[in-house]
């Protein structure tokens, strides 16, 4: 088959998708990533063919407005009604659909699978009359994308498509909708239908390995990893938290690596002697060797966590990130600090809890063992597999 993967350029988008196109080839099948051009080095890292598609409007966006998040009463709720609401399905889907569309020429793909906050792959495959997938990239998909709010917004660009209306948003996941996390983690994603659980591996860049120095580090301590993904180390707004964690992990009995990301550059103190600040490191290797990691509740980092039974201290700020940190407590894998509450002692507490709490540990281990428990992603491909020849052998369905 030819298969289109599409995603936003946003890491956390995109990282969920390689184990699902890696599978893919594995098991014979072409494979192309549509997404904007500035995702191209990204999606080339990990040896896949990237298709230029659609217009970079997150890192403008959500940049932007994160400035105003601590100054402006409610706007992180505001935010993410827009994005769930407006941005994601509004008119920079279709432009999306349109270059996915005029681009693919005479690849014309099989099946377009893509993360559930991308519908340009969505109305490309309606207007192609094509079966698509949805992966959950957010880990609470049923509550943060709900058709019911999407479902207005697309109607507009099914219209301009010339496609019929769909009120209900019945055909968002009219074929397979993946979760990547055990039914334990949000039941209520099962609600979406055609959905089914799987079993994800951490994704690995061609040449992504520790840098050397972490074998030096201390063991005769806990190694705690701090990290706030993407996108937030980028937001000057962001800057005080990272600070207080920072400041909190000084006085914790750690060994810890804080990556700051683009935030590097603007840091003005100086660490604690028990505290490296990096600008990045392979996160899901590091896991593998790390007792707690401390992060803002994306649900990559969740995962990935998860994957490899690491408790968490989880510092949600936006979108489904709180909804991600109510889960992980819930599931009594993490303990949850308020961004509107962090502070460094707040931190310190937090860190030492989980540490000093063996049920934490042993909570992630049950979590673990569910998730090896699941599907792997050559399942994943294989229903998707049959998805295409079932509507291959019933065209009108």
């Amino acid at each position: 088959m030819r298969i289109l993967v599409s995603t936003m350029p946003a890491l956390g988008h995109f990282r969920p998708l390689v184990p699902v196109a890696h599978a893919a080839r594995r098991r014979g099948h072409q494979v192309k990533v549509a997404a904007p051009a500035s995702a191209k080095q990204t999606v080339e890292s990990y040896g896949l063919e990237h298709l230029p598609a659609g217009h970079d409007w997150v890192s403008e966006e959500i940049a932007a407005a994160a400035h105003e998040t601590d100054e402006v009463p409610g706007h992180a709720e505001r935010l993410r009604t827009y994005l769930t609401s407006e941005a994601y399905p509004g008119p920079r889907a279709l432009r999306m659909a349109r270059d996915i569309l005029s681009g693919t020429g005479a690849w014309r793909p099989d099946v377009i699978v893509r993360e559930n906050s991308e519908f340009g792959g969505y109305l490309a495959a309606e207007a192609l009359g094509l079966p698509h997938a949805s992966v959950g990239v957010h880990g609470t998909s049923a509550e943060y994308l709900d058709v019911r709010t999407v479902a207005p917004a697309l109607d507009v660009q099914r219209a301009a498509l010339g496609l019929p209306a769909d009120p209900e948003g019945a055909r968002v996941h009219a074929y397979l909708h993946a979760i990547l996390a055990p039914e334990r983690y949000d039941e209520r994603e099962l609600s979406i239908s055609r959905s089914r659980c799987y079993r994800q591996t951490n994704p690995e860049g061609a040449d992504e390995r520790l840098p050397s120095w972490v074998a030096d580090l201390p063991t005769d301590r806990p190694l705690v990893l701090a990290a706030f993904g993407s996108m937030h180390p980028r937001m000057p707004a962001w800057d005080a938290t990272a600070r207080d964690v920072v400041a909190g992990l000084a006085g914790v009995d750690c060994t810890a690596v804080v990556a700051l990301g683009a935030a590097l550059g603007r840091w003005d103190g100086v660490a604690p002697a028990n505290v490296r600040l990096v600008e990045h490191v392979p996160q899901p290797l590091f896991l593998e060797c790390a007792d707690l990691f401390v992060h803002h509740g994306g649900f990559n980092s969740v995962r990935e966590a998860l994957r490899l039974a690491v408790p968490m201290v989880v510092i949600g700020w936006l979108n489904e990130q709180q909804d991600n940190a109510a889960r992980c407590a819930a599931a009594g894998v993490a303990r949850v600090v308020p961004r509107a509450q962090v502070t460094p002692e707040r931190v310190r507490q937090a860190c030492v809890e989980v540490l000093g709490d063996p049920s934490y540990r042993r909570n992630a281990l049950r979590m673990q063992r569910e998730i090896l428990a699941l599907p792997s992603m050559d399942v994943l491909v294989a229903d998707v597999e049959s998805v295409v020849a079932s509507r291959t052998a019933n065209p009108g369905r």
